[in-house]
């Protein structure tokens, strides 16, 4: 297939899909997933950035949980800024192509970067790397400028509807918040605490066992489990904290919470999964609790994330159900 009829083909699904019902991330994510399969890329992906500049990941393919997590608490990258800046293609020789803030994760041949604009706003950028050095030439440079502007399209589309509803996106299954706004809220939080001098803290919970529940009960049985767990965390929170789930991680935030305070209700949460823990039998879900808290424990997303994550991961060496705080 020619160069000219792979674009025509893209662009044509991706405008049919704006006519049916699904989600902009949905939306978003299935022209990730063509030009993964049409070009050969190691990563493509799309940032949405709020005022501050600060990047959130919107819908990518090729991406690493952890390299998203690190990106998040850097705060955005130099490949980043210049692609909001304008159009960015890096070719095979380009010295910042060997430099891990310019080649965002992989070590590739060629990136291309472009921002997404609607009537003169930026509302974020599209980025796309590859292994060959030559990929983005004139011809696939024009291709992939088309690309960053449907993206900006789902962009333009989320702020509209956030804009109407001003509900935040919610995990189904628990009800939680996503992953997206556990880091908005972050964000958002730690900036109040150092305007008023509050403390903020973190509480991270990783939910053990819940592949195994899922390979010998199924995943009908994981999933009731998940929500009776998730009952559980819910009810020793307070209205002003904030709970994320991602896969088997629950992020939690709590404004002008002290690590004291914090603590007693991560120990009324493993008192609770004493008393009664969710799953069957043969297999129950266990909770590993990380505890950190601002500024005693950090003052920024880059240091408080790995501090909490870290104290995770104390916890599940103990066993059972655990909680370890940061300097405990």
């Amino acid at each position: 297939m020619s160069p000219v009829s792979t674009r025509m083909q893209i662009e044509n699904e991706i405008l049919s899909y704006l006519g049916k019902r699904y989600s902009e991330e949905t939306q978003a994510g299935h022209l990730m997933t063509l030009l993964m399969d049409s070009y050969p890329l190691l990563s493509v992906s799309l940032l949405a950035v709020d005022k501050s500049r600060s990047p959130l990941v919107f819908a990518h393919r090729g991406l690493s949980g952890n390299f998203i997590k690190g990106l998040y608490a850097k705060g955005t990258l130099p490949v980043i800024d210049a692609a909001l800046s304008g159009e960015v293609v890096l070719m095979g020789g380009d010295e910042r192509l060997s430099d891990p803030a310019w080649r965002f994760e992989h070590e590739g041949g060629s990136l291309y970067g472009a921002p997404c604009r609607v009537q003169g706003e930026t509302l974020g950028v599209f980025l796309a790397d590859s292994r060959e050095p030559g990929l983005f030439d004139h011809q696939t440079r024009e291709a992939f400028r088309s690309y960053a502007q449907l993206s900006a399209v789902f962009l333009a589309l989320r702020a509209f509807h956030h804009e109407i509803t001003r509900v935040p996106d919610i995990d189904s299954l628990t009800g939680l918040s996503n992953f997206k706004f556990f880091h908005e809220v972050l964000h958002r939080e730690l900036a109040r605490g150092k305007k008023f001098e509050k403390p903020v803290s973190l509480l991270f919970i990783k939910i053990r066992h819940l592949r195994e529940m899922n390979d010998v009960y199924g995943h009908v049985a994981a999933d009731k489990a998940l929500v009776e767990l998730t009952r559980t965390v819910k009810s020793e929170l307070r209205e002003i904290d904030f709970a994320s789930r991602s896969g088997s991680m629950i992020y939690i935030v709590m404004p002008e919470t002290t690590k004291e305070e914090a603590g007693r209700i991560a120990s009324n949460i493993v008192a609770a999964m004493h008393a009664s823990s969710p799953g069957r039998l043969k297999v129950t879900l266990k909770a590993a609790i990380g505890v950190a808290t601002y500024p005693t424990d950090g003052d920024t997303e880059r240091v408080l994330i790995p501090h909490t994550e870290a104290m995770v991961h104390e916890s599940v060496r103990k066993g059972n159900n655990a909680v370890t705080g940061f300097g405990d």
